[in-house]
């Protein structure tokens, strides 16, 4: 018996874990991301950063921060 075949596109949304970096390295992080998703063969058709709402950070941590 031959086998048969079927052609098919999968199309998949991603989203990583909400990070904590700096202005000036978001569009760093999201290249990053690209180059690792093209990386897989994966057409890339649209990536962007979304804001994450604000985290408190304990006081102990703040006076590290200082």
């Amino acid at each position: 018996m031959a086998a048969t075949f079927k052609r098919i596109k999968i199309q998949a949304t991603v989203e990583t874990a909400g990070m904590l970096v700096g202005e000036d390295q978001v569009a760093a992080t999201v290249a990053a991301l690209r180059e690792k998703l093209t990386a897989l063969d994966l057409a890339v058709l649209t990536i962007e950063a979304q804001d994450e709402p604000p985290v408190e950070f304990p006081e102990s941590l703040e006076k590290e921060l200082d």
